[in-house]
């Protein structure tokens, strides 16, 4: 009953026997890889943050110790095939080299958890000359 005795609305109503809603922290990731443009066979340095909703701070802070994917994605294709798994820092920091070496986009993603969704970066496009 959503209504009091005297007609006004109940301030709380709770429901029993409808089971559990599983509630998720959602995720973001950032990436960047340079330095743009790249000489073919030279590093590539790809950094990126990861970061999940904190619901005492109101804001993202970092998902400390999360393993991301680095994938990458050459241009003119659609799939991205992933190149190597990284483990953020206590800040959610993400950072690792590859050897450029074709056009194409890199990003970052990881899959959900028990408590936090999954996040894709958008891609970084690198010239590679």
């Amino acid at each position: 009953m959503l209504w009091t005795k005297d007609g006004k609305l109940k301030a709380e109503e709770y429901l029993t026997g409808l089971g559990s809603v599983p509630v998720k922290r959602a995720a973001k990731l950032t990436v960047n890889a340079s330095p743009e443009p790249v000489t073919k066979g030279k590093t590539l340095t790809v950094t990126g943050k990861a970061t999940r909703a904190d619901w005492v701070r109101h804001k993202y802070t970092g998902y400390a110790d999360k393993l991301a994917k680095l994938q990458f994605r050459k241009a003119g294709t659609s799939a991205y095939t992933t190149v190597k798994t990284v483990r953020a820092n206590a800040a959610g920091d993400l950072r690792t080299t590859v050897k450029a070496a074709t056009d194409g986009y890199w990003r970052w993603t990881f899959g959900e958890a028990s408590t936090t969704g999954g996040a894709t970066a958008a891609g970084d496009y690198v010239d590679v000359r």
